[in-house]
């Protein structure tokens, strides 16, 4: 079961980066468009909205299950791992409520 999640999280992965790469395309064309020719378009705006947000919804998995997300090491590498594992506890029992609602 978990090499199948691991072999679905790799091929989200991937599919992220590709998104990520059609969003930097984007933003470029966008904003070269608006500069140069005076010609932006909100429709484009919302759809690199849509897209950054997929990113960032498809990677906190991802960084969550390679444990490379953000966190204040300074303080965390000092606690015992029974603290550790309580303030990760902690902390995805506070992300799972944020969407419960």
């Amino acid at each position: 079961m978990l090499n199948a999640v691991d072999k679905f999280m790799k091929y989200i992965s991937y599919l992220t980066a590709v998104i990520l790469a059609l969003l930097v395309v984007l933003v470029v064309f966008d904003a070269t468009s608006r500069y140069l020719f005076s010609h932006g378009s909100t429709a484009l705006q919302e759809l690199e909205w849509h897209f950054f947000d997929v990113v960032i919804l498809l990677s906190i998995a991802f960084a969550l299950r390679h444990n490379a997300h953000v966190r204040v090491d300074i303080f965390y590498e000092k606690f015992s791992p029974k603290t550790q594992a309580l303030i990760i506890l902690s902390r995805l029992s506070f992300l799972y409520s944020l969407f419960q609602f």
